[in-house]
């Protein structure tokens, strides 16, 4: 039984190891000062999407933090598309147009349900300027976001930028709260890093900006990080700006998040099964030090995680002696520090999310349609909007 120990050793060196070395460096280069020519007075024209599906009780209110936006209504088209929605989301759309007529507001309805990018193509071909900027309609920003966004694409190379994403309360419940330190994570010192690398394609619903000329079309396949991807491949760059921030109400339930996660989990696996195929071809133009590293942690760790588990539980099984040890110092080690007990939860049920995502696109099981979830839309009342500052 002297091969356990090591066969223990190389998957947990392994497992945590090439995620440490990669988290450590982003966190460096985070910290580094942007290369980029910003103008801070640039402000462009834009076109604003709005993808809806069944958003009756939400839409007004969105199109509301949408008009509260400072920036010059005259350079602002703002394009509602219902995706064959089987409520009043596009009268009540309607009614907004008709109270508001200073915003320059489109209506565009699907006769058949056909997805959320499929909704997001046939909107830009609506659209009327340079600047296209997506968000769902479940989502709401602060009122400077487009000060803050819009100068990094002024910057010749940069295609597209997406913003920071914040949860109404994330004090709601547990999963809430590691679901904040999870994300800050990620926007601090995963996105951040990449950005200041070259480009992050982890892009969300909540807030995308993009140049029309490196934007033929919205992807179908994986949503807002495929679409990254995509201008990324065109040679531009993807970048997150941390001042440009976006509200969403998160789901509070073991149901609701995982539910959640694991499309999301679905369509980052495809994203970077795509990058391994672009890599094997060299025609990968998101650079290595940021690729490799993506592709191990979501599609090798994956793997690794359920045979970590395995051996470790057999080398428990064999020396008893060390079962004490090991799970007093694990609670020792999560009473002491909750935010390391958080992100210990969350890293936990990613990793078997990832899992579960990976098996499923290998089956061929793949989410094409996003649905609404009832638990978040409950939070979004106008009176925690109100709170934010946000309608």
């Amino acid at each position: 039984m002297d091969l356990i120990p090591a066969i223990l050793i190389v998957l947990g060196t392994v497992f945590f190891g090439v995620p440490l070395i990669y988290y450590l460096y982003l966190w460096r280069i985070s910290s580094k000062p942007w290369k980029l020519m910003i103008n801070e007075k640039s402000a462009p024209s834009v076109t604003i999407i709005i993808p809806a599906r069944n958003e009756e009780k939400t839409i007004r209110l969105k199109l509301t933090n949408v008009s509260r936006v400072m920036y010059p209504k005259e350079k602002m088209q703002v394009i509602v598309v219902d995706d064959a929605s089987t409520d009043a989301t596009v009268q009540e759309a309607s009614k907004f147009a008709k109270d508001h007529p200073d915003l320059y507001l489109e209506i565009l309805s699907e006769r058949a349900r056909k997805g959320k990018s499929a909704a997001l193509n046939f909107a830009l071909k609506h659209a009327k300027h340079d600047i296209n900027i997506v968000s769902d309609a479940d989502t709401f920003w602060s009122s400077d976001i487009l000060v803050q966004a819009l100068p990094f694409l002024s910057d010749p190379s940069v295609g597209a930028v997406c913003g920071r994403q914040i949860l109404l309360d994330s004090k709601k419940s547990l999963l809430t709260q590691t679901e904040k330190i999870y994300l800050d994570f990620m926007s601090e010192i995963v996105k951040l890093g990449e950005s200041k690398i070259h480009s992050t394609i982890l892009y969300n619903g909540l807030f995308g900006a993009y140049k029309r000329k490196f934007l033929d079309g919205f992807n179908t396949k994986t949503d807002d990080s495929g679409t990254a991807l995509d201008v990324v491949q065109k040679g531009a760059r993807t970048i997150y700006v941390p001042t440009a921030r976006c509200y969403e109400a998160p789901p509070f339930t073991w149901k609701g998040k995982i539910r959640t996660k694991l499309r999301r989990a679905n369509q980052q696996i495809g994203i970077y099964i795509r990058c391994f195929e672009l890599l094997m071809k060299r025609r990968l133009s998101l650079p290595l030090r940021i690729a490799i590293p993506e592709i191990f942690i979501f599609l090798i760790n994956p793997i690794i995680f359920p045979l970590l588990v395995a051996v470790t539980m057999l080398f428990l099984a064999f020396h008893l002696s060390y079962l004490l040890y090991v799970a007093f110092s694990l609670l020792l080690v999560l009473v002491i520090s909750p935010k390391l007990r958080m992100f210990f939860i969350e890293a936990l049920q990613d990793n078997f999310l990832l899992l579960v995502a990976l098996s499923s696109y290998m089956l061929g099981r793949k989410f094409s349609f996003w649905e609404t979830l009832d638990e978040s839309r409950s939070m979004l009342g106008e009176d925690v909007l109100r709170e934010k500052n946000l309608v």
